[in-house]
């Protein structure tokens, strides 16, 4: 070790000088990346396999991003900033003088910044040969590497563990619905997840652990791709590892979890930059949950195919991900039952579902049990064994390539006024051999070769990297020697760091959320005397931390949970962390006081200022804030550990920091809810009058889908410059009434391209600053928000790739 403390100066000194010849692997303390008239300062790996820097996905958007350089395309393997580009012009990425490696945009407004690592100390970031960035102190330690937060990819030498998963990034370059991660019972999994569904396809959950070649309840969660080709796991029975065809050393390659939800060993040839699959996850690409949408069938002819099943249409044409909705509704009155028919759907099957299972019945009887009940949308039934199996939605949709023993009819639930005849039915004509390998380009977003031929790469390719690699090393001697035994010792001190990467987390995680004693908190607030506002949830005030940080405590009332149960949910909030969701620092627990210590948002709610302060929130903030509200509810609903629904998105529950970036407040404090469990507790939560869906007012099944309403409402709020309860101020059904005329005339505005009368909507005191597409763009996805059929509303995943999509470059009026 003093040897290295001798040889570290002088290789810092010898930097500067390397980095002129060439593009250099290290980022020393002060030093950015950025754009200049088109140009990117980069970071190159020494063996100039891997570039890092800002990569460019749209005309003067880019992504803080590690790519192979020499790849077709330039395949990107990690991404800081998923679904928030930042602007080429001023936007940098910097290692700052404290240690922190920060990413902001044109404005000066943080995007990213590397999390996990204690950065005092910090000297230098470093692109490595392996295609991980990390972050280096003095003694050459490494306190941060880009390893252990995968995206999508997976490199040779990285590990996936239980604190990291891979999730999919779609053709919008923003994170998907799929995800490769252990489970709870320490299966390494492919799994579909969104509000709606959590869903295993991989491995097959049909069967057991021991029927897919798996080991349950591991003490260890721990996998990883090798340099030969060899994809292992600790749930792997027998340390079987999955092999590459291409198996053998010298061949880079890597496994990244593709748009379309499959998961695949991709390698290099070095000629011509191309890709090639060399193992794949799921070759019968149909029994990927949710390839097709809801209500979609996938099906081979011979290639993957998705279609609609009758008296169904496309939700949106060209994207399948949304799948397909009926062309008339069943409606669900007390007063009328709509009159329904079931059609035949053989060799069809929706996996998963389903509302209950009845044995021994007949077909009459199943077609009476989904008729009876509005909620379903159509029937399974087994000949034979007389098993009923009537399903909730229509998702998973796939035409069998065989038909199954004890062979399954899928009855799917019509309008009786649906015309259905000349449509023709799905049908069971064409069978995939083993050895074809469909192609599914039609449904994947990213241009690849999702389903080439998988073939054996030459040895001899391999010898030839070999070659090159050892005439590139041919350098100045002196140099050489010492850059060989300084990468020789941080090598082997990286191993120690691997080991202990899960057992930080861990520990950085318990350091951010603590318990306050209920003593701490009086002093804190001196004795609760600065009240910043209160709500239905209880009181917040001010205070000062001994640390010197400025906090709110929230003083909750109605607390009906035990001591155990208390503390339990607000550990699962605690984990929370999004730039657009107030931060929780801790809690109190003592005797009867129950209390939440949060983040001191400097400029309040977002009602103060919109309606009662003597400020004017220009257009450009009132999109921002719009664009912020939707990432943190979509996180909230598509991103979480455990899915949370609010039940309270208003605008006094919006703050606003001193950059006017929004931030959500009082998120779980409603009970929160696990995918696939019972939501029953949520109904005693009651929202703000105004805000509230239909379904919840009428006491109906609470979803995600309620906070999409109550986002709508925050939509026209900050359009309209008005709030809600002006257009109404008696019972829900009066102010809902009122709404529902409001809305109904916008979408007629919409529909007719009005678009002086659309402007005329817009809040006065912006004497017409605002841009006209944002304008409509706002208004369209409140007016789909604000749907009173819940399954029409958007997620708000879609809502903020709209918002994304939105068109920033027309001028202002």
């Amino acid at each position: 070790m003093e040897t290295f403390s001798v040889i570290l100066p002088v290789l810092l000194s010898l930097l500067p000088l390397l980095s002129s010849a060439a593009p250099h692997d290290t980022l020393l303390l002060g030093q950015s990346l950025s754009v200049d008239n088109g140009q990117a300062d980069v970071l190159r790996s020494r063996d100039g396999t891997f570039t890092c820097g800002l990569y460019s996905i749209y005309t003067d958007a880019f992504t803080f991003s590690i790519w192979y350089t020499y790849s077709a395309n330039k395949t990107v393997v990690w991404t800081a900033n998923h679904g928030r580009p930042v602007h080429a012009r001023g936007a940098a990425v910097t290692l700052q003088k404290g240690g922190t490696l920060v990413l902001t945009d044109y404005n000066g407004a943080v995007v990213w910044q590397a999390e996990g690592g204690n950065s005092a100390g910090v000297q230098y970031a470093q692109l490595l040969d392996t295609g991980n960035l990390v972050m280096k102190n003095s003694s050459g330690i490494v306190v941060w590497q880009s390893f252990d937060s995968p995206t999508d990819t997976l490199l040779p030498t990285q590990r996936i563990s239980a604190a990291t998963e891979l999730v999919s990034t779609t053709g919008l370059h923003v994170p998907g619905h799929y995800i490769f991660h252990f489970t709870d019972s320490s299966i390494l999994s492919l799994i579909y997840d969104d509000a709606n569904f959590h869903e295993i396809y991989w491995p097959d959950p049909d069967n057991g652990e021991y029927q897919n070649n798996r080991n349950r309840y591991n003490s260890t969660r721990f996998g990883g791709l090798d340099d030969t080709g060899n994809f292992f796991s600790s749930d792997f029975a027998n340390q079987q590892a999955l092999v590459a065809s291409d198996q053998g050393l010298g061949i880079k390659r890597r496994l990244t979890l593709d748009p379309d939800g499959n998961l695949r060993i991709y390698s290099l040839n070095s000629s011509d930059g191309r890709w090639s699959v060399s193992w794949i996850a799921m070759s019968q690409p149909c029994n990927i949950h949710g390839l097709c949408g809801p209500n979609g069938i996938c099906r081979y002819l011979p290639a993957p195919t998705c279609s609609c099943p009758p008296g169904y249409v496309m939700n949106n044409p060209g994207n399948w991900s949304q799948g397909c909705r009926l062309v008339v509704d069943i409606t669900c009155t007390v007063e009328q039952a709509q009159p329904v028919k079931f059609l035949r759907l053989p060799g069809t099957d929706f996996w998963g579902s389903d509302q209950q299972h009845v044995d021994q019945v007949s077909l009459q009887g199943c077609k009476n049990i989904c008729r009876s009940d509005c909620t379903c949308k159509g029937f399974q039934y087994q000949q034979g064994t007389g098993s009923c199996y009537p399903k909730a939605s229509l998702f998973n949709g796939k035409a069998a390539t065989a038909p199954k023993k004890p062979f399954r009819t899928m009855y799917l639930k019509l309008p009786m006024s649906v015309n259905i005849s000349g449509i023709s039915i799905p049908r069971i004509d064409v069978l995939v051999s083993r050895d074809y390998h469909p192609d599914c380009r039609q449904i994947s977003e990213r241009p690849m070769e999702p389903f080439p031929d998988v073939h054996e790469a030459s040895q001899g390719g391999a010898k030839w990297i070999y070659f090159y690699g050892f005439a590139g090393v041919i350098f100045v001697l002196e140099v050489f020697f010492i850059a060989s035994a300084w990468c020789f010792v941080l090598r082997w001190e990286l191993g120690a760091s691997e080991i202990q990467a899960v057992e930080e987390g861990y520990k950085a995680i318990a350091s951010n959320f603590r318990r306050y004693g209920y003593k701490e908190l009086v002093k804190a607030t001196r004795k609760f005397k600065d009240e910043l506002g209160r709500g239905g949830s209880g009181i917040v005030y001010k205070g000062i931390l001994d640390d010197g940080r400025a906090v709110a405590v929230k003083m909750l009332e109605n607390i009906r949970y035990c001591e155990e149960e208390f503390q339990s949910e607000l550990r699962v909030i605690g984990r929370i962390n999004h730039m657009n969701l107030v931060r929780i620092w801790g809690f109190c627990s003592e005797s009867s006081h129950r209390m939440l210590v949060t983040e001191y948002i400097e400029n309040g709610s977002l009602a103060n200022i919109l309606f009662k302060d003597n400020i004017l929130l220009e257009w450009k903030q009132r999109f921002n804030i719009a664009l912020g509200v939707a990432k943190g509810l979509a996180y909230l609903h598509h991103e979480c550990l455990e899915w949370v629904i609010h039940c309270d998105v208003k605008l006094e529950n919006i703050l606003l920091d001193q950059n006017l970036e929004p931030k959500i407040a009082d998120f779980g404090l409603a009970k929160l809810l696990k995918r696939g469990g019972s939501n029953q507790n949520v109904s005693r939560v009651r929202g703000t009058v105004g805000y509230m869906a239909p379904e919840w007012i009428s006491s109906l099944h609470i979803t995600a889908k309620v906070d999409v309403y109550s986002y709508g409402v925050v939509l026209l709020e900050l359009v309209l410059g008005r709030q809600v309860l002006d257009l109404a101020v008696d019972a829900h059904e009066e102010v809902h009434m009122v709404l529902r005329e409001l809305v109904g005339r916008l979408a007629h505005l919409l529909e007719t391209g009005q678009i002086s009368s659309i402007n005329e909507v817009v809040d006065c005191r912006l004497s017409g600053h605002f841009n006209d597409s944002q304008v409509r763009t706002l208004i369209r996805v409140a007016v789909s928000c604000l749907d009173e059929e819940r399954s029409k509303r958007p997620t708000m995943e879609s809502v903020v790739q709209m918002l994304l999509l939105a068109d920033e470059s027309c001028s202002m009026r």
